[in-house]
């Protein structure tokens, strides 16, 4: 009796070995299979590459955009040496004021705006790039434009003429075409990303005392993100002369 039962504990001890035995090895092609698809997978960045080069090229666009409505927006103004406003405006206060509408600060003259990004070729030119001119025999630049339309070879440019205003011209005309300097061409896009450099604007409150030989862009200078059509409206001031000993209440920065 003792015999069979030492038997039977036996049977039951490699019956129950088998079976674990059959659970291990069960598992392990499952494990195997799971690694190998794991190690399958690739990511597939190009789509989002491609949607955040087209994003790019749109938000530049419509930055441009908004700078030659701006621009065109004083159409019939009439010119105003120094101006930045629909009072009175000259070619580089075009420039600025529309440029600034789009978040770029260009310089305010039109000799410091023709230093500003790349030379292009006229051939090349597209909407938003700056057009220079050397007018009335001058050896040095002191006339600039913004293309509005490129068709074939005819530029057309929004710019304040010293004549009749802001009014938009043609490459193909004789007195522009003579007068030609330059096309340039500021990355709107990567200006558009600089927001590191914008300065802080400052507290309103501030005043200044006008000084002999001053002027409002000289001024406007001296504040972070003033320009000198805020201080002209601020100040409700009716022209750009400034007296000494004037006092100018600054606003604060836009």
């Amino acid at each position: 009796m003792k015999r069979y039962t030492y038997l039977l504990l036996v049977i039951l001890v490699l019956a129950s070995c088998k079976a674990k035995h059959r659970v291990v090895t069960s598992k392990s092609p499952s494990n195997n299979h799971e690694s190998k698809t794991h190690k399958t997978i690739k990511p597939i960045p190009s789509k989002s590459d491609k949607t955040t080069n087209v994003v790019s090229k749109s938000s530049s666009a419509s930055a441009t955009n908004k700078i030659i409505r701006k621009a065109l927006s004083f159409k019939g103004t009439k010119y105003k040496y120094g101006g930045v406003t629909k009072s009175g405006i000259d070619c580089s206060g075009l420039m600025y004021t529309s440029f600034k509408s789009g978040n770029i600060v260009l310089p305010r003259t039109s000799i410091d705006q023709s230093k500003k990004g790349v030379m292009v070729s006229k051939t090349k030119a597209q909407k938003g790039d700056l057009v220079f001119f050397k007018t009335g025999g001058k050896r040095r630049i002191n006339h600039v434009g913004l293309v509005v339309s490129v068709d074939g070879r005819d530029v057309k440019f929004v710019h304040s003429s010293s004549s009749r205003g802001v009014m938009i011209s043609s490459l193909k005309e004789g007195y522009w075409s003579n007068a030609f300097s330059q096309v340039r061409r500021v990355n709107i896009s990567a200006a558009m990303g600089e927001t590191s450099s914008v300065p802080k604007p400052l507290s309103i409150g501030n005043t200044y005392v006008v000084k002999k030989g001053d002027t409002l862009y000289a001024i406007a200078r001296k504040y972070a993100g003033v320009s000198v059509s805020n201080i002209i409206n601020y100040n409700k001031l009716a022209t750009s002369s400034l007296s000494p000993g004037m006092i100018l209440k600054i606003p604060s920065g836009i």
